[in-house]
């Protein structure tokens, strides 16, 4: 089978024009030495030994080699296909086969090289993976925790200004950051954190409240985390986790978080008391879910609300739904949905001989106009409140 596929212009072989092919014969035609027709040859046979009787004359060549630019469209679509399946922990019989084809695909330089760049420009490399985790969840995502040991034992000083010196912007230097004033070789990241990158402006400097509060102007860039919340505590040290994993440890800067002799100051001691704290209630707040998982919601704004459960509501899967009330915080005075069992023994407190769940618990509190025992309750409009 023969395919043609495109003819050059006929300013560029006069043989071919109108004017100039006359009365010569399409085998005179097929021997002109200008002749600029291309076809590709698709059968798997050789091309035929005599050229074709048709009147347009068609050049046949050998069967091309693989194209290099459907293998990174094949690749590309296997790794965003995995990265997606990953991403919503998807289980399905095919994402072994796109595991072994994208690890054969990968031996190749030049679709490995081209995947990487396009996984950093729609940002699904790991550092962009990262901190949209960190932005989406407020610092609260899984990941593989890593013991940290502050002190700073035979690590070499930094000032703010040598810092500074390594902001990636010098060729001959490595790029260097800093996090709760460690200092961390990023220079195999230098596509992300070098001059042009997504995230430069972290380099050269501190600027650990930043990596949370998602400010990167001058007055943002700071290493100062005074008022910021429980997630935001744990999400700096998710960060700090991930740089101590994935990152070469070159430093201490001498600032907020260690003095000129490289000892840990006050203040970065009372940052870990504060991130021991923000664990603490994270592993709380784990528990309260469980116990009390979030409610089902849907808002309307002429018609009001909906809370409702089901036995999957909050992401808490479990073999009651319970009904939904006002559980209150005693500290903050607010409150929050939670479907709470309404049979059996309860789960807050150890009653084995109860039978109305937590029902009874002193920080709940029925929606008006609900039945008690409904796993529904409709929320009033504002205009209604």
């Amino acid at each position: 089978m023969l395919q043609t596929l495109f003819t050059a212009p006929s300013h560029r072989n006069p043989d071919l024009t109108a004017q100039g092919t006359g009365n010569r014969s399409p085998r005179d035609l097929w021997k002109s030495p200008n002749i600029s027709a291309f076809a590709v040859y698709l059968s798997p046979s050789a091309p035929p030994a005599s050229p074709p009787t048709e009147m347009t004359p068609r050049l046949f060549l050998p069967k091309p080699p693989l194209l290099v630019k459907p293998l990174i469209a094949c690749a590309s679509l296997i790794a965003i296909s995995a990265f997606l399946a990953a991403h919503y922990e998807l289980e399905s019989p095919v994402l072994p086969a796109l595991s072994w084809a994208w690890n054969k695909l990968n031996e190749f330089d030049v679709i490995r090289d081209n995947v990487e760049a396009l996984k950093t420009y729609v940002g699904v490399d790991e550092e962009s993976q990262m901190y949209a985790k960190e932005r989406a969840s407020g610092g609260r995502h899984p990941g593989s925790d890593v013991n940290v040991d502050f002190r700073a034992t035979g690590l070499p000083m930094f000032t703010r200004e040598q810092l500074q010196l390594f902001d990636g912007t010098r060729p001959s230097k490595p790029v260097y950051l800093a996090l709760l004033g460690r200092v961390y070789d990023v220079e195999k990241g230098r596509k992300h954190y070098g001059k042009g990158g997504g995230y430069h402006f972290f380099a050269g400097k501190d600027a650990t409240r930043a990596f949370v509060s998602g400010d990167f102007t001058d007055e943002g860039l700071v290493d100062d985390v005074e008022g910021l919340s429980e997630q935001d505590l744990l999400g700096i040290h998710d960060w700090v986790t991930f740089y101590e994993r994935d990152y070469k440890l070159v430093g201490i800067l001498q600032g907020t978080y260690y003095d000129a002799n490289g000892k840990m100051t006050q203040r970065l001691k009372e940052v870990k008391q504060l991130i021991d704290k923000a664990k603490e209630w994270r592993n709380s707040q784990a528990k309260e879910s469980e116990v009390f998982p979030p409610c089902n919601s849907e808002w309307h704004k002429d018609s009001g609300g909906r809370v409702w459960c089901t036995t999957k509501s909050g992401g808490i899967h479990r073999e009651w739904v319970g009904v939904p009330r006002k559980l209150f915080n005693s500290a903050t005075k607010s409150h929050r949905c939670a479907c709470v069992k309404n049979f059996g023994p309860p789960l807050a407190t150890h009653d084995e001989h109860g039978k109305r769940g937590d029902l009874d618990h002193p920080n709940l509190q029925e929606y008006d106009e609900c039945s008690p025992t409904s796993m529904s309750c409709k929320l009033p409009s504002r205009d209604d409140a």
